[in-house]
C-alpha cells in the first residue's frame, strides 16, 4: 500500500448513524486515553484558513445530517475535492504534505448521530471499519475525551505500511465522537499523522503536536 498524496486515501469520517434503539454496549478493557489534559503545543504564528460549514453545499445523507461547526486550519494545508461529495461520509478534509507528497498530518469531519451512552460501541464499530483499510491496525487506547470545551469519546490506533521501494511509514490515528444533543447533532473527528513528518513521533503527540493542535483548539459548532 502506498501512503503518498495521490494514493493515501484515508477512511476518514466513517458515516455511523444509530437511533435511540440501538443497543448499548460496555466498555472494553483498554488502556483509557488520557493524554489530552496535556496542554497542546504548536506554532501560533502560522497562518491559516477558516473552513465555515454550509449546509447549501450538500446533499444526501450530508444534508440530512448536517451540523454547524467551523475550524481554523494552516493556509499550507490542502483540501479535498472529495469531501462535501454526495458520495463522501465527509464534510471536509484538510491534509498536510510532505515534499515527495506522502501524508504528514491530516483531519476530517464526518457525519454522526447517537446518544453518549453509545459512545463505546460506536467506537467499535468505526475502529472495526477503518482497520479495513489500514494495514496491520491495532487499537491501543479508548476512553473518554475533550475536545475544547466539548465532551467526547476516542480511540487511537497504530498502523504500519511497507511501501517498498519508497521505504516504511509508521501511521497513528485517533477517532473522536462527539455526541449530539437537543440543539444540533454530533461529529466525527478523524486525526491522521505518519513518520513522513518530524513533529509527531507517536499515537499519544496526536493533537498535542504538529499542526492538528491549531485545528482542535480552535474547532466549535455554532450551538452548544
Amino acid at each position: 500500500m502506498t501512503f503518498t498524496k495521490k494514493a493515501f486515501l484515508l477512511t476518514t469520517g466513517l458515516t455511523i448513524v444509530l437511533s435511540c434503539a440501538s443497543a448499548c454496549s460496555t466498555k472494553k478493557s483498554i488502556n483509557s486515553s488520557n493524554n489530552n489534559a496535556t496542554p497542546p503545543t504548536h506554532n501560533t504564528t502560522a497562518a491559516t484558513t477558516t473552513y465555515q460549514n454550509s449546509s447549501v453545499k450538500f446533499s444526501g445523507p450530508l444534508a440530512e445530517f448536517y451540523v454547524d461547526f467551523s475550524f481554523d486550519y494552516p493556509s499550507s494545508w490542502e483540501r479535498d475535492d472529495d469531501a462535501g461529495k454526495p458520495s463522501s461520509p465527509n464534510f471536509v478534509k484538510v491534509e498536510k504534505f510532505s515534499d515527495d507528497e506522502k501524508t504528514i498530518e491530516n483531519f476530517a469531519v464526518g457525519y454522526f448521530s447517537g446518544q453518549a451512552e453509545l459512545m463505546p460501541k460506536l467506537a467499535n464499530d468505526l475502529s472495526n471499519d477503518i482497520a479495513r483499510g489500514f494495514p496491520d491496525y491495532k487499537k491501543v487506547s479508548e476512553g473518554p475525551t475533550k475536545i475544547g470545551n466539548y465532551d467526547g469519546y476516542e480511540f487511537k490506533f497504530t498502523s504500519h505500511a511497507s511501501d517498498k521501494p519508497q521505504g516504511e511509514l509508521d501511521i497513528w490515528g485517533r477517532g473522536v465522537l462527539i455526541p449530539g444533543n437537543d440543539q444540533r447533532k454530533g461529529a466525527v473527528l478523524l486525526m491522521i499523522a505518519t513518520s513522513a513528518g518530524n513533529q509527531v513521533k507517536g499515537v499519544d503527540d496526536l493533537g498535542i503536536k504538529g499542526d492538528l493542535p491549531i485545528i482542535l483548539n480552535s474547532f466549535r459548532f455554532a450551538k452548544p
